[in-house]
């Protein structure tokens, strides 16, 4: 396996640039392991393809590719095919926001309304980026019994005009009052950034964090554009055979869960943020802190990431999954051993629970300790 060197942002962090010293990593652990892993999740889950990245220390320790990106052609998957992450664009999103809050361009703790005023109930309190970001604006979710709410179907030119979909819909409760996990909340939270940044949202993830990590495989999912190495899209259906998924546009939430990247590309991105200069030192208390309601219970969520802690209290992992029409994702990062892990699919299931995240957060990871 041969490692490229890269850079994060204008830190020093590099990782290695040399096949022997890959192997001189490898060699600690068990590789047949991890690959047997990837081969489970495809066998357990009717996958069509998984992928899967380690760093360890600044440097890529193991990253593999199993399966096919394309059942049709044959084409088998690659470590820099393409892939749907979900919800795991939650933080690339909440990342390119904080990024413009410390030049002074978005602020946090500013009524959202200011720049996006297509939102109604101006009196029910105060929704800010902070709120969205930590799943506590009152925003409302998809609702995924109605297959129209849930998949959309339709090419938006831009998140202003999806917006139009929902930017009247009453909130579920007043902003700070309780955690609502939210994706809609999200693609508000990238309308606000396209205007206080003055580039459509694909720019601003290129400009923020593609461009700068050096992360050639971030993009968004843009449905109409010609995207070398873009998977296909896969969903095991509940009569349990594995079949193209069901059309959905990514146009309307590229913010929150319209985004195309690989394992290596979002495990480097988690370095990038927490042990990088991706983000200020000024805004990593709020990457770090857990969010609390306005009567202050935690959410179990930061600005952009899930955070996880053991039964003392102490902070675990830095985490997010995602899954998507085709597509599931999961990262990772331990502060105690800086390990990033991520994994991500081209096959989602429509009903019941996949082995992916399992093998994400339980069995690859002890094979890395």
């Amino acid at each position: 396996m041969q490692i490229q060197k890269f850079t994060i942002g204008m830190s020093a962090l590099a990782l290695a640039s040399s096949a022997c010293a890959a192997q001189q990593s490898t060699d600690t652990y068990d590789i047949s392991a991890a690959t047997s892993v990837l081969e489970t999740v495809i066998e357990r889950d009717h996958s069509a393809g998984v992928m899967a990245a380690i760093i360890r220390d600044g440097e890529l320790i193991w990253s593999e590719a199993a399966g096919y990106a394309d059942l049709e052609a044959g084409i088998e998957l690659t470590t820099d095919t393409r892939m749907r992450i979900g919800s795991v664009s939650k933080p690339f999103t909440a990342m390119i926001a904080l990024r413009l809050a410390t030049r002074g361009e978005l602020d946090v703790d500013a009524d959202i309304r200011e720049s996006v005023p297509e939102l109604t109930e101006p009196d029910i309190g105060t929704i800010t980026a902070r709120t969205i970001a930590g799943h506590m604006s009152g925003i409302r979710h998809y609702d995924f019994t109605d297959i129209m709410d849930a998949n959309n179907f339709f090419y938006y030119p831009s998140l202003t005009d999806a917006l139009a979909r929902t930017a009247s819909d009453p909130l579920a409760h007043q902003p700070g009052e309780a955690f609502h996990y939210s994706s809609l909340a999200y693609n508000v939270l990238g309308v606000a950034s396209e205007r206080a940044g003055g580039r459509d949202f694909g720019r601003l993830l290129q400009d923020e964090i593609s461009t700068p990590l050096g992360l050639a495989n971030t993009l968004i999912d843009h449905p109409l554009n010609i995207i070398p190495r873009r998977t296909r899209f896969y969903t095991l259906f509940p009569d349990g055979v594995t079949r193209n998924t069901i059309w959905r546009d990514s146009s309307d939430f590229y913010p929150s869960g319209g985004i195309l990247s690989t394992a290596e590309d979002i495990a480097l991105f988690a370095i990038a943020v927490f042990e990088g200069d991706l983000i200020a030192p000024e805004m990593m208390p709020l990457v770090l802190t857990e969010t609390t309601t306005n009567d202050g219970a935690g959410t179990g969520y930061t600005f952009g990431w899930q955070i996880v802690r053991n039964e003392s209290g102490a902070v675990l992992h830095f985490e997010h999954g995602g899954e998507t029409n085709g597509g599931y994702a999961f990262v990772r990062y331990t502060p105690s051993t800086r390990t990033a892990v991520a994994m991500v699919g081209n096959t989602n299931q429509a009903v019941g629970g996949a082995y992916f995240f399992e093998a994400a957060r339980e069995d690859l990871p002890a094979i890395f300790q």
